[in-house]
């Protein structure tokens, strides 16, 4: 397929990049590096026109924290509560706090105030992070492909298995790939594990 496409050739910076890139992995020998980046070039044109004629990748949203949800609202409950003490209740509190302190430290309602500032603080992290959970893209099929050349490209011109040493240095060479070319893969191990266990 990739015969019939232009190549995506690295501007210089890129090509030195990819390049020092398999050096410091310790990958390959000239003829092989040259080569690889040669046959990289090509599976980057064919991954952007597959990957065009693709609909995007699935994103899939984590399920929020039910436990950090549940603990917001406890505390800020509890916060309420600690506000709403009456007086004669409050004063015993004070007065148990305080004889009960190990360093004998007084307790009055400044001590409680900044008790239920905490609580709240707390509770607004909490909820801070569950609205904050990541979206997971899955990868699509465009990305599964180029994944899969790639690691063809890396077995026929270094001779070296990419799912050996449980994907080392490959997946490591695949990130800094992805990086220097400006693609937006989600490269997670257990979903290139099966990719990998084909080739080689």
């Amino acid at each position: 397929m990739t015969r019939f496409l232009a190549p995506r050739y690295f501007s210089p910076e890129q090509n030195s990049a990819v390049v020092q890139a398999l050096a410091d992995l310790s990958i390959g020998d000239e003829e092989g590096v040259r080569i690889f980046v040669i046959a990289l070039e090509y599976e980057l044109a064919e991954y952007e026109k597959y990957a065009s004629d693709q609909p995007p990748p699935e994103k899939k949203t984590k399920a929020p924290n039910s436990e950090l949800a549940a603990l917001s609202g406890d505390l800020v409950e509890l916060s309420e509560q600690l506000k709403q003490i009456p007086e004669s209740s409050r004063q015993l509190l004070l007065e148990s706090l305080s004889s009960e302190d190990t360093f004998d430290r007084h307790h009055d309602q400044a001590y409680l105030d900044a008790v239920a500032t905490q609580l709240m603080r707390i509770a607004r992290a909490c909820m801070n992070a569950v609205r904050a959970q990541p979206a997971i893209s899955d990868l699509g099929e465009a990305e599964k492909h180029f994944i899969s050349v790639v690691a063809e490209a890396y077995f026929e011109c270094f001779e070296a298995s990419p799912a050996a040493n449980g994907g080392e240095p490959f997946i490591s060479l695949l990130q800094r790939i992805t990086e220097v070319s400006s693609l937006d893969i989600p490269l997670k191990k257990d979903e290139l594990e099966p990719i990998l266990s084909t080739v080689g």
